[in-house]
């Protein structure tokens, strides 16, 4: 081969490297950019979970609503106050989970964050639910997703909070060593 067909084909090779290196920047930036636009609803959902009426509601859930109510009439057959307090928590726990569901958060900042409370309230709503399910009118898939993600925050053995914190210590404590040439003492 002569010298203009090495040039020809290292014109192609670059091209073609170009037109790769565009297409991989370009996915990471949708990617990015799909993930910034989901970050002010983790936000609220965090700012929801700060608020001492919804702990309030989750305990109300969790220890009391299956001594002061039947499950035989469903959600629906709940008082207004009891519908309030189950619906909040049932959906909080639910957008949780849906954020995992579409990948939005990972499994470890899912669980990490509410542990077994899932579970929990899945255990106490599950025969209201259930209940619920049987209606004609009602979707069979009710609250499916918080059901799901009920099984995964009861089984869930990732790590605790201060592994993940020791770690990411750990990591910038590195990072820092190398940027810095010498540690002050």
């Amino acid at each position: 081969m002569d010298a203009a067909t090495w040039l020809n084909l290292l014109a192609i090779l670059i091209s073609v490297s170009a037109v790769v290196a565009s297409m991989w920047f370009g996915a990471r930036q949708v990617r990015t950019a799909r993930h910034a636009n989901h970050l002010p609803a983790f936000t609220e959902l965090l700012a929801e979970f700060r608020k001492p009426q919804m702990h309030e509601q989750y305990v109300y859930v969790c220890s009391e609503l299956r001594q002061q109510h039947s499950p035989d009439g469903g959600l629906r057959g709940l008082p207004p106050q009891a519908k309030t307090a189950v619906y909040n928590i049932a959906y909080f726990f639910q957008t949780l989970a849906s954020l995992y569901a579409v990948g939005v958060i990972d499994e470890t900042t899912a669980v990490l964050m509410v542990r077994g409370r899932p579970a929990k309230v899945w255990a106490a709503i599950e025969p209201f639910v259930e209940r619920e399910r049987q209606y004609p009118d009602v979707d069979p898939h009710l609250l499916s997703l918080l059901e799901a993600f009920a099984r995964i925050s009861s089984t869930f053995d990732g790590p605790t909070p201060g592994q993940l914190l020791e770690a990411r210590h750990r990591r910038t404590r590195i990072r820092t060593r190398i940027r810095l040439p010498y540690r002050p003492r």
